[in-house]
């Protein structure tokens, strides 16, 4: 890319050396240049215009710091700068001998009084580089980016080339979210908290890192594992996270002052680098919805259905099967959590193999009864909610979206109680519904499976 072409985008930045007392800050007209592209970490977060509107407001400051390594590995020269808007600006590295380079440039933002979340460790040497966190929880106007690149300075130089660095996100946004969090008596604020042993706190700097190596934890753990925390009377607010990768265990805590309460566990959740993922949890109907993890998208759809009263739970009605198609259908859900580990026998009315699950905190469970001790062939799925303060409206409401109509009749099933009948839309599976003081129970059945 030429150099007229680059500088028509530059805006003028104050650039600062660590390693020298250079009282100008020359233009880039006679100097070798290094372009960085400042918003596109938090195009990849998709957190550009809050981005945007606090560094307008003056409350933070964006900041750049250009690290140049020579062919050893060791640091010749750090720069830095700092800005109040997301365009592109430039560095002028002076004064570099012909040879081989290292670039590293870590992005973040700093509050107008100085306030940071970040360090550099190791600096001296590349091979021991490190960018570690200094707090937790991380709120997003502190999201960090990395961009590296090796170059050549004489080939550089003799073809007016200017490199440029594109900080690219080492962590995640949580989009921590909550409703009715004054339900709980003496509640101050919601945190979510990750469990992982061995929680990420940095991230190591040299660029031939492999994915698994270049993740750096604190050997001292100083710094705790909360993620997110929203105080009564505030609903939402994003959060950067170095968790990632396909499975991480959090949890829900209420701070009560000096105390904390356990609320609930999210399962083992991926959480990608570089995207948004939505924390929402309910605490109005924390017996009955369980938290929600997982991204925007997904998100909408989920919530949808839950202001329709429309409950999580979602049986698989497969009969026949076996409980290894049950492992796949319940270990897919957002939040669940096994209510046994071995199957026990159920007499009569059922005469199965029973294996069961939470799929809500307290209240919701998806029970399945095989014909056998191992779990083959499914014979009936028994839904229950145990907290009597949930609408029944939420049981007709699974029964419609799954499809059942009302017959008018009431069958006698288990020798005590008349359950109101339902028939599936193919007329292959009936579902007998009844609701009483405890709660309410559907009990699904193959049509023809009448005893």
């Amino acid at each position: 890319m030429a150099t007229a072409a680059i500088t028509l985008m530059m805006t003028t930045t104050v650039l600062t050396s660590c390693t020298s007392d250079n009282e100008d800050n020359p233009s880039t007209s006679n100097q070798e240049a290094i372009m960085v592209n400042t918003a596109a970490l938090y195009d990849e977060l998709g957190i550009r215009s809050e981005m945007a509107q606090v560094l307008a407001s003056g409350d933070y400051v964006l900041t750049d710091t250009l690290l140049v390594y020579d062919a050893s590995g060791t640091l010749v020269t750090k720069l830095g700068t700092e800005s109040s808007n997301l365009e592109p600006l430039a560095f002028n590295v002076e004064g570099l001998t012909d040879g081989s380079y290292t670039l590293v440039l870590w992005q973040s933002a700093r509050t107008a009084s100085g306030d940071k979340a970040w360090q550099l460790i190791g600096e001296e040497q590349l091979s021991t580089a490190i960018l570690g966190e200094t707090r937790a929880p991380i709120g997003y106007a502190f999201s960090a980016g990395y961009a590296s690149t090796t170059v050549n300075a004489a080939t550089t130089r003799a073809a007016s080339l200017v490199p440029t660095l594109t900080p690219m996100a080492i962590g995640g946004i949580v989009d921590m979210r909550v409703d009715n969090l004054d339900a709980m008596a003496d509640a101050t604020a919601l945190s979510l908290w990750g469990t992982n042993v061995g929680y990420c706190t940095g991230i190591r700097l040299a660029p031939a890192m492999d994915e698994e190596g270049r993740w750096y934890t604190d050997p001292d753990a100083k710094l705790p594992g909360r993620v997110a925390q929203l105080p009564v009377g505030q609903t939402s607010g994003k959060f950067f996270t170095l968790y990632h990768g396909p499975s991480n265990a959090f949890q829900l805590w209420a701070d009560k002052g000096d105390d904390e309460a356990y609320v609930t566990h999210l399962g083992y959740v991926p959480l990608p680098v570089g995207q948004q993922s939505v924390c929402y949890f309910d605490m109005g109907r924390q017996s009955w919805q369980p938290p929600f993890f997982g991204c925007p998208d997904d998100f909408a759809t989920w919530k949808a259905d839950r202001d329709a009263n429309i409950p999580v739970t979602d049986p698989l009605l497969r009969w026949g099967c076996s409980i290894d198609d049950i492992y796949d259908h319940v270990f897919s859900k957002t939040w669940y959590q096994s209510g046994n580990y071995d199957l026990e026998y159920w007499a009569d009315p059922f005469e199965s193999w029973h294996q069961w699950y939470y799929v809500s905190p307290s209240a919701l469970t998806e029970q399945y009864l095989f014909e056998t001790e191992d779990g083959q062939n499914l014979r009936y799925v028994v839904c229950i909610c145990w907290d009597n303060t949930v609408p029944v409206e939420v049981c007709y409401n699974l029964l419609a979206r799954q499809g059942f109509h009302a017959t008018g009749n009431t069958i006698l099933f288990d020798g005590a109680n008349n359950y109101n009948q339902y028939l599936s839309a193919d007329g292959q599976t009936e579902a007998l519904a009844l609701a009483d003081s405890n709660g309410w129970y559907i009990t699904y059945r193959p049509f023809n499976n009448q005893q």
